[in-house]
């Protein structure tokens, strides 16, 4: 097992396996639509690998990018040489017999294998990925695909009743029993609803200046656990435009190395001491390590308002306020919701993050967090800037909608962050059961809590 290495595969996610796909790494054999890396021409290295059609379509999107394996998927063939004698004997029969002769010798060797023969003494040996230790099949990615498939829901079965995949445009909503569809920005009229049409000369709405500030600095999260981490720093990174006289805004934008010496947050630097004893007292590595990758996955409502609160300080002249508010549909209307976040958008210096879940909106998936760019006084709409980018673009969801998707109940809005999941064994942190998840959740106290949204306003 010591002469395997790594290899890289790169699949179109977006097209299902038809049938079994053979990748030559000898560079035999045409691969060009296929992006394999080169590997050292030694014994040590299995010259091909044998793809079988699998599950592949009911894995979700982040076991997708990781790669794809499940028992019997996926085995590399025992390390070949050529047998020299062959080549020869072909050359020779060429020479003397014409080239029809030496043509249908090599031919029929290609056709029995007869080119190639095992490094080990007997027929090919197949050497099975599930006894490489630390290999594809590792808990570390079974933690992923559980946290992709059991906790964010992106299934291919919820795909299916929710149909076109949102991977394709046109980005069409899923059917819903809402009288009113969701509208995103890859639509002709999509961009209108930023304008205000109520005057006589048309201009930007009040409501639309936060759409281009949280534009400039938002990017896409870096995985499935980390939209809470990017709908900050988006965040962030648009109050860095905002300005006092004595200079000082209150706002500690981080500097990334990469862009020294101009300020602007990312979801590496954002964290510091203060989001490590606020916050998750873990970030960085893989499942396990990272806590915002390890049960019980993401970040909750008080805990992105910390994130925001380390990095909106007390200055001499600005003081910000970071506000939480929980959705109850039996205390809470639609008409307060609106309220707060037409308030919020038409103030310069307010901010809005929306906690909600995705299938009560009309998508595919669960739990999300994204910042508001707009409200539409005409369609009664607010513009999502979904920091998932490679799943969704940024979409107008009905007010009613957007009302639906805050009520609903975050599985464990509460549990006793930051430290505790240092209390963890490694298996409870890779758990990828939903019987482990459970053990794990009730290690960590975990209680069920409405979502909502988030307002940064200065005061």
């Amino acid at each position: 097992m010591s002469g395997y290495q790594s290899i890289a595969i790169s699949l179109d996610a977006s097209d299902h396996w038809k049938k079994p796909y053979t990748y030559d790494l000898s560079g035999e054999r045409d691969i060009s639509d296929k992006n394999i890396t080169s590997v050292p021409e030694n014994d040590d290295t299995p010259r091909e690998i044998v793809v079988t059609p699998s599950d592949y379509g009911t894995k979700g999107e982040l076991t997708a990018l990781m790669g794809n394996a499940s028992d019997g998927s996926i085995s590399a063939l025992a390390r070949t040489q050529r047998k020299p004698w062959i080549l020869i004997s072909i050359i020779a029969s060429t020479l003397f017999f014409g080239f029809s002769i030496g043509f249908s010798l090599g031919y029929y060797a290609l056709e029995k294998g007869m080119f190639q023969v095992s490094s080990t003494e007997g027929d090919s040996q197949i050497l099975s990925f599930d006894n490489i230790e630390e290999g594809i099949l590792s808990k570390s990615k079974k933690a992923l695909q559980f946290m992709d498939e059991g906790v964010f829901k992106d299934t291919s079965s919820h795909k299916q009743q929710n149909s076109p995949n949102p991977l394709r445009f046109p980005f069409q909503p899923p059917a819903s029993t809402k009288p009113r569809p969701l509208v995103y920005l890859t639509h002709p009229g999509a961009y209108a609803l930023l304008m205000d049409s109520s005057t006589a000369v048309t201009s930007i709405s009040d409501y639309s200046n936060d759409f281009f500030l949280i534009s400039s600095g938002l990017d896409a999260q870096i995985n499935q656990a980390y939209c809470g981490v990017a709908t900050a720093v988006a965040i962030v990174n648009s109050l860095r435009f905002i300005k006092v006289a004595d200079g000082d805004d209150g706002v500690d934008v981080p500097t990334d190395p990469v862009y020294q010496p101009y300020p602007y947050a990312t979801q590496v630097d954002i964290f510091n001491d203060c989001t490590k004893a606020n916050v998750i007292s873990n970030v960085g590595g893989g499942p396990g390590i990272d806590g915002i990758l390890t049960p019980p996955y993401g970040l909750n409502m008080e805990q992105v308002a910390s994130l925001l609160e380390c990095h909106l300080h007390l200055a001499k002249s600005v003081d910000w306020k970071v506000t939480i508010q929980y959705v109850d549909e039996t205390h809470q209307t639609v008409g307060k919701m609106k309220f707060d976040l037409k308030n919020a958008l038409a103030d310069p210096n307010s901010r809005i993050l929306v906690n909600y879940d995705r299938s009560a909106i009309g998508q595919n998936g669960g739990g999300h967090w994204s910042p508001v760019g707009s409200y539409s006084e005409k369609e009664d709409t607010f513009l999502l800037l979904d920091v998932a980018k490679y799943k969704y673009p940024p979409v107008w969801v009905p007010s009613d909608r957007l009302f639906d998707g805050m009520s609903t109940q975050d599985d464990c809005g509460d549990w006793n962050f930051p430290n505790g999941q240092n209390s963890l064994s490694q298996e409870e942190r890779l758990a990828h059961t939903q019987g482990e998840y459970a053990t794990t959740m009730s290690k960590l106290e975990c209680q069920s809590r409405l979502r909502g949204y988030v307002i940064v306003s200065r005061s």
